[in-house]
């Protein structure tokens, strides 16, 4: 500690970063008066975040440290999905976020219930700094008068800039009900929220200087239209699921656009009419990125219909005053027959992508743009036939190097890692399993990531127990909900044992399960001593989830814990229970409990002992 406390105060913010919010106060706080003063600094330009936090500690920092920051945090980030119903937590001891005066930036995951989000925004129309607003993935299905009330609230935080409401909503079809105008609001995004034209319109009249908008547009009208002219917007990210017409209407009322992203596969355009459009509606564009998804037509050579589509984009047009080139990529085995057709370089985070495909591009050397560095989400289809399809899509040179998320089935080909040859940042992995010598690659697939952090496994198959011989130091969350094991969906009380021994077992801290009987429950947050949230479904548990009330399963959990755990049925997944664990309560209650028992023991044991020897008591003379 001593040389710890040598280094400068520089290299000690710098360290501090790499350490998440509950380790840095765990660890640093109370040590000194120079840690405490670091501390105080940090916070005033990084995250203060509860995210991924047990909730012993979650209780700590709240009683003890919490009030020795709140005005000093400027960035907040609050999420529910490892920590179930924190957000409401924070509210009832208080720490309302209007009480965090310097904050800018708030960041909300995961939490389930709109009443606790329209609190919350409620409470930010008094932060003066608060610029910067996330919520994200949700999607509440609220009637509209509900979820306006949200959108009321952020359009009324005084000096909001960004914003981003990822998924809040599956539609939006009628205009927004505001009674604010924004000014300030340049960055919106409401990615994975269906609009149609009515809603955009109303949005663009409250929120007039916006510049960056990232959608997702749908219309089944021909009738719809923006109404009128939106000259600040310089950057346009937009899925589309339109007609031709609509998408045209929303290009020109847009004349001052530089960024254009545009993903659909509703419309499809060659390369000639996607020309005319940007010289008719886009005067001022620089950069356009695509992509499209579409079918071959019927009873037509594949080949000479992709030369076909990519000899519409070699115009002057494209490849000298633009340099913008193309590539398709197709399943000469799919029975779907798609081709997905995009610019390069591709810059889109998610991509479908199989050992099958095979892609021509419009660039001069076929072999430029093989590193897809944006990507950071893939869903990998491996198949083990017609492995010679490798050759026409030069496959040994497509390379996927920042992959954060990788779904993909097992068993793959020998030439599937060289796709992956550093999976140094791989985060979250699912693997779809078919047979019992598949756990031989996962094994040598998780020996090749060295920050694993998730692991999800989906089988329907009848398999061998391999996953309890699976090893890995970096994985803290299993997610089994979707694994078949020696024929059922459910563990019983064998499986869970062995699970409790296992490699991945004995390090798990979060764990979501199908099990059998309710005691395995119990058994599991016993047994596996690091696990934090156990997110469990419990055959036969016959709860009517459209009611709240008489939860019989939770209500005898409970019971069982002494209300030592936080314990609540999923609102989104109400099949689920959730139960975040507070170990450190926990041997505080075993403690009491003991305590109580000895001392039930020893007034017993007094009480026969006396009893006993009142059987040979003398007398007491009379005087």
């Amino acid at each position: 500690m001593v040389q710890f406390e040598s280094l400068a105060n520089e290299l000690l913010l710098d360290l501090f970063e790499f350490l998440d919010t509950t380790y840095l106060i765990r660890a640093f706080l109370g040590l000194n008066s120079r840690f405490d003063q670091l501390l105080y600094i940090h916070f005033q330009t990084n995250y203060f975040s509860f995210q991924s936090i047990s909730k012993e500690d979650f209780d700590i920092i709240c009683q003890q440290h919490l009030l020795l920051f709140i005005d000093k945090i400027i960035s907040f980030r609050l999420s529910n999905e490892e920590t179930p119903n924190l957000s409401e937590l924070i509210l009832s001891q208080n720490f309302t976020i209007n009480r965090f005066i310097h904050l800018q930036s708030l960041s909300l995951y995961y939490i389930k219930s709109l009443d606790t989000l329209i609190k919350i925004t409620f409470q930010c129309r008094s932060l003066l700094h608060l610029t910067h607003l996330e919520i994200i993935n949700n999607e509440y299905g609220e009637r509209y008068i509900r979820i306006f009330s949200l959108f009321d609230n952020i359009w009324n935080i005084p000096n909001l800039i960004y914003c981003n409401l990822n998924g809040i909503q599956k539609e939006l079809t009628v205009p927004p009900r505001i009674s604010s105008i924004a000014p300030y609001i340049k960055y919106l995004s409401i990615k994975n929220i269906k609009c149609n034209l009515r809603f955009l319109s109303g949005l663009f009249e409250c929120t007039p200087n916006l510049q960056h908008l990232c959608s997702t547009i749908k219309s089944d009208s021909t009738n719809e239209h923006l109404e009128f002219v939106i000259p600040s917007m310089i950057s346009l990210e937009l899925s589309f699921e339109i007609f031709l017409d609509s998408m045209k209407n929303i290009l020109e009322k847009m004349p001052n656009l530089y960024y254009l992203t545009i993903e659909t596969s509703k419309i499809y355009l060659d390369g000639n009419e996607w020309e005319q459009i940007i010289i008719n509606y886009l005067p001022k564009i620089k950069i356009f990125r695509l992509k499209i998804n579409f079918e071959f037509c019927l009873h037509t050579n594949k080949e000479e219909q992709i030369d076909q589509i990519l000899n519409t984009f070699r115009s002057t047009f494209w490849l000298e005053k633009h340099q913008w080139f193309v590539r398709c990529h197709w399943n000469p085995y799919d029975s779907t027959k798609l081709i997905t057709l995009y610019t390069l370089p591709y810059t889109f985070k998610t991509i479908h992508y199989s050992n099958e495909y095979c892609s021509k591009s419009t660039c001069f050397d076929e072999e430029e743009y093989r590193s897809y560095d944006h990507v950071r989400s893939i869903f990998y289809q491996n198949k083990m036939n017609n492995i010679n399809s490798f050759n026409s899509l030069n496959h040994f040179n497509t390379h996927f190097p920042y992959i954060q998320h990788l779904s993909i089935n097992i068993p793959y080909d020998n030439n599937f890692l060289h796709c992956f040859q550093s999976l140094n940042i791989l985060t979250s992995l699912e693997v779809f399993l078919s047979e019992n010598s598949d756990y031989y690659q996962l094994q040598t697939l998780l020996n090749q990531t060295l920050h694993l952090y998730s692991l999800k496994l989906i089988s329907d198959q009848t398999l061998n127990p391999g996953l309890f011989h699976l090893t890995s130091k970096s994985i803290y969350r299993l997610d089994l909900i979707k694994f078949s094991l020696n024929g059922s969906d459910y563990f019983n009380d064998e499986d869970c044992n062995k699970l409790i021994d296992s490699p991945l077992g004995l390090r798990c801290e979060v764990l979501f399960i199908r099990i059998n009987n309710r005691t395995n429950i119990l058994h599991l947050i016993k047994k596996m001593s690091n696990l934090r949230l156990l997110v469990f479904e419990c055959k036969g548990d016959r709860q009517n989830f459209s009611s709240t009330t008489n939860d019989e399963l939770v209500q005898w959990l409970k019971n069982r814990f002494l209300s030592i755990h936080s314990i609540i049925r999923d609102r989104s997944n109400p099949s689920y229970i959730q139960v975040w664990i507070n170990r450190q309560k926990e041997i505080l209650n075993n403690d009491i409990l003991i305590s109580k028992i000895r001392y039930k023991n020893f007034r017993l044991l007094k009480s026969n002992v006396l009893a006993f020897f009142s059987k040979f008591s003398v007398p007491k003379k009379n005087t």
